[in-house]
């Protein structure tokens, strides 16, 4: 299985498209700014690893701190988002231990298993609510943008919500790593091992096995 077919995957378990997968497909890069620039930094990825585990956690296979999707995730965030979902998905990080504290008085990294699972279902509820909203506004605007004679550029788009992105970032980070694609779902090794350090040269296409 290839990085598309498992981001076809996560799409149909997700019931929908993933956000910034073309790019993460074609490799595209960009400068980070300085609130993405932070997500990098060791505390924000044992913190996102740490999200990352209550929304996928290990089980008789690892979870996705163990595949390493709290170093993944500020990759695509840098990479694939426009800034309008960077800026969503910095500002509701920083929300999450506010709300942590609201809900259980105490941070999210304080939280039981059980109650960082009531936290992310919770949060998982109010995403799928703002998203339904947020894609009949989205369509509102592509209509009236059409109608207006504007290419989809220069069309305004709306924020997705925060842990609509986490989430979706969550499953592609693990599907498309080493441990979710070996231990996880069935490999097969053509046209060979899996090799995370094969040297690449800038415009070199990605393997399709």
């Amino acid at each position: 299985m290839n990085r598309r077919e498992a981001i076809q995957r996560v799409a149909m378990i997700l019931g929908g498209s993933v956000i910034g997968a073309n790019l993460f497909l074609e490799g595209c890069t960009r400068p980070a700014s300085k609130d993405v620039a932070a997500l990098f930094e060791k505390e924000s990825t044992t913190f996102l690893g740490d999200l990352a585990e209550a929304i996928l956690p290990k089980t008789s296979t690892p979870g996705a701190k163990e595949a390493g999707v709290g170093e993944f995730i500020p990759v695509m965030i840098r990479d694939c988002y426009d800034p309008v979902d960077q800026k969503a998905f910095v500002e509701g990080l920083a929300n999450v231990n506010e709300r942590s504290k609201k809900e259980f008085n105490k941070p999210f990294q304080e939280l039981t298993k059980e109650e960082q699972l009531k936290f992310v279902n919770s949060y998982d509820k109010e995403a799928q609510a703002f998203q339904k909203e947020r894609g009949e506004k989205q369509n509102a605007l592509n209509e009236e943008a059409k109608k207006a004679g504007k290419k989809p550029e220069e069309t305004e788009q709306l924020p997705n919500h925060f842990f609509h992105l986490l989430k979706q970032l969550t499953m592609t980070g693990f599907f498309t790593s080493e441990v979710g694609m070996t231990q996880a779902m069935r490999y097969v090794k053509i046209p060979g091992r899996y090799d995370g350090s094969f040297p690449y040269k800038k415009g070199d296409r990605a393997f399709a096995f």
